[in-house]
């Protein structure tokens, strides 16, 4: 069992401990772990500091997102090969060695300056930029892995503890190396609103302003709101009715305007970014969208059943083969194959029910609460206890 050296570090200091809570930027999945884990820190004991690496290095952030989005839409066999080659990331070695350790600094200098007695990253960057700082050495560090991968990118040393989303993840980080004893089995954080009882269809619509009546479904984006979410809801179009549907455009404000305009209906909504996505997915009988590690573990705490649609070279093709490994999910490869995969949901009670218990079967909701008591234990030497 793990021996934190660091935890000396917090000894004789006043309580609450700040905790660094890491993630790229906002709005975004990573954020939304990050804030799913604050939700169950108490106060008392722990305070939640967030830190926004794309405010940190706000050159470095849109420079990235631009650079990921073009290659995404000229060459995403380019972003595929790059994601996760040996290869690259062997070629990738000499930039961490050579550009991290000086690129942390200002990360550095920011968590001593707040005080930080420990961090919790959220995706890869910030959990290299911490492993490669001298000035951060002793600073626990707990990274969250939130897509079911784990791609080169994570570091092998410097975590004091990783906290993994399923087995196959678990198995990965160990094959890079990183010991077993600093893997826990977790699930993705999501937040308070995904998990407990949740509002029958039926009145989960009413509440919403929409027919209770017709199947509903739930096509998503992301945060972004990104794929071809127009032609997938233009081609449902036939059907409503029969069903109805709600779009979750993100922050993609010109999309939800622009679908406004050209697809008004009594049957399809279009939804500006929301920081309560939970009604939709208690209102929906299917969920139609990009497969991020986010989106599925918020639509597994749910029990929804998922077709895979539009997704991204990268971390969300590598969860879609989770998915088809498990048989949790099919693919609609284009919005005309989506339509009878729709009908048959729809035709098919059972298939619909199937569908959710594979899903539930697969959910973790109490991730964020698991890893907010681990972090508890492990920074006040409470006792050692392991998540299942």
């Amino acid at each position: 069992m793990l021996c934190y050296n660091h935890r000396m570090e917090t000894a004789g200091t006043g309580y609450p401990l700040k905790v660094a809570l890491i993630y790229g930027s906002k709005p975004s999945g990573h954020y939304a772990a990050a804030s799913a884990i604050a939700e169950f820190l108490p106060p008392s004991i722990i305070e939640p500091v967030f830190v926004d690496l794309s405010e940190v290095y706000p050159d470095f952030g849109p420079f990235v997102a631009r650079t990921y989005l073009q290659m995404l839409s000229r060459t995403p066999a380019v972003w595929d090969y790059v994601y996760d080659n040996d290869f690259v990331a062997f070629a990738a070695s000499a930039f961490r060695e050579a550009i991290l350790p000086f690129s942390s600094q200002k990360l550095a200098t920011l968590l001593l300056k707040k005080g930080i007695r420990a961090a919790v990253s959220t995706q890869a960057f910030s959990s290299l930029l911490i492993t490669k700082n001298r000035r951060l050495a002793r600073l626990p560090l707990f990274s969250v892995i939130t897509d079911f991968c784990a791609h080169t990118y994570w570091p092998v040393s410097g975590v004091t503890e990783y906290f993994s989303p399923e087995k196959s993840t678990a198995a990965m980080l160990r094959e890079k190396g990183v010991p077993p004893e600093k893997i826990l089995l977790t699930g993705i954080p999501v937040r308070k609103e995904f998990t407990g009882p949740q509002p029958e269809k039926a009145a989960a619509r009413r509440a919403l302003g929409l027919p209770p009546g017709p199947f509903t479904v739930l096509i998503t984006g992301g945060s972004r709101g990104l794929g071809a979410l127009l032609p997938a809801a233009a081609a449902l179009k036939p059907l409503l009715g029969k069903i109805q549907v709600i779009v979750l455009c993100g922050n993609n404000r010109k999309l939800a305007r622009q679908a406004e305009k050209t697809h008004n209906s009594k049957f399809m909504r279009f939804v500006e970014f929301t920081d309560s996505p939970a009604p939709y997915y208690a209102a929906a009988d299917l969920v139609v969208g990009k497969p991020g590690g986010v989106t599925l573990a918020e639509t597994m705490a749910m029990a929804k059943p998922f077709i895979i649609y539009s997704p991204l070279p990268g971390q969300e093709e590598r969860n879609t083969g989770f998915l088809h490994r498990h048989k949790l999910a099919v693919t609609a490869g284009s919005p005309e194959e989506l339509v009878p995969l729709v009908r048959r949901y729809l035709a098919s009670p059972g298939a619909l029910a199937q569908a959710s218990r594979g899903m539930a079967e697969h959910a973790r909701p109490h991730a964020a609460r698991d890893i907010a008591a681990r972090l508890i234990e492990a920074l006040t030497g409470g006792p050692q206890h392991r998540a299942g």
